[in-house]
């Protein structure tokens, strides 16, 4: 006899979710061996030993008693007349499926409002939800045709997939179909998170840039520990400027921006600059209301005071 499964956690049959509530269903009988008996009548085989018909006997029991601990309590009066799992179910079936015109006309609706959400799932994820939906709006009475399930997958997706989109819609018609459109796109995000992924590298992911990059901070480092620092404005040409990949490097104090520090801000300087020239004119003018000399080798100071000697 199999071990114990472990009991299954997903919500009981409601009156909405029968869909989801099948296919969770499906994925327990499945797990405790009782699945074939929903999908075929299969007696037991005659010569079945003793030990082999008490099994069976069990796994067609277990495959009722599943179905009826799954369901909410108000809809057990719909299958407590039976002990059998397959005639269980398509009583369910028969009183949950969407049949209806009404039920198939939403359908069709939430089919054609798919949005791929690219923060949420991937695109496989996206691609898996259109499946469903289009087997949920196949079991209330209709199939939808190939050519719009392949439209659907690509009509609401991000700008980044807009080049394989005019790809794809040149297509031969025997080619566009939700197979090919799904194995495309998957292979199209592969390469945008790729692409991504390097437009957002950090200081461990590039190998070429990184290497000179820590070989420039290492230098810069040891210059200062050992007191031999250029002094950029009196050794200019000592110097050679560091392009530090985009969105790297240090961040400027002055000014906030990436790639430099405030000794390098070419805004702090020129602000220093005429600060100074401001400070240079407005001494020079009190100098010559006090009759101060500019000549800086005689700095003599008119005082105004007589000496009386």
């Amino acid at each position: 006899m199999p071990a114990e499964s472990t009991p299954f956690a997903f919500p009981k049959l409601d009156d909405s979710n029968y869909t989801s509530w099948k296919e969770d269903m499906k994925v327990v009988l499945m797990d405790r061996g009782c699945w074939s008996f929903i999908i075929e009548d299969k007696p037991c085989p005659e010569q079945a030993t003793e030990r082999e018909r008490f099994e069976y006997d069990w796994r067609k029991h277990r495959c009722y008693t599943t179905i009826y601990q799954g369901i909410e309590r108000k809809f057990l009066p719909l299958i407590r007349h039976t002990t059998d799992g397959k005639e269980a179910w398509n009583i369910l079936k028969t009183n949950f499926e969407p049949t209806s015109k009404a039920r198939l006309a939403v359908l069709i609706d939430e089919f054609f409002e798919l949005k791929f959400n690219p923060v949420e799932e991937t695109i496989g994820i996206f691609c898996q939800r259109v499946g469903e939906k289009k087997t949920q709006v196949k079991e209330a009475g209709f199939e939808i045709p190939e050519l719009l399930i392949a439209l659907q997958l690509i009509r609401r997706l991000p700008a980044e997939y807009d080049h394989l989109v005019q790809t794809l819609y040149r297509l031969e018609d025997e080619e566009f179909n939700h197979r090919e459109v799904e194995k495309q796109l998957v292979n199209e995000a592969g390469r945008i998170q790729l692409k991504q992924k390097d437009l957002n590298l950090d200081y461990t992911e590039n190998a070429y840039t990184v290497g000179s990059f820590r070989l420039q901070e290492t230098s810069k480092k040891s210059s200062e520990r050992s007191g031999a620092v250029l002094d950029p404005p009196r050794n200019p040409g000592q110097y050679r400027k560091i392009h530090y990949p985009k969105g790297m490097g240090p961040s400027c104090d002055f000014c906030s921006r990436k790639g430099h520090d405030a000794s390098e801000c070419y805004k702090k300087r020129n602000k220093e600059k005429k600060q100074a020239f401001v400070s240079e004119t407005s001494f020079c003018g009190t100098n010559q209301a006090f009759g101060v000399s500019t000549d800086w080798n005689q700095f003599l100071i008119d005082t105004a005071a007589t000496s009386h000697f």
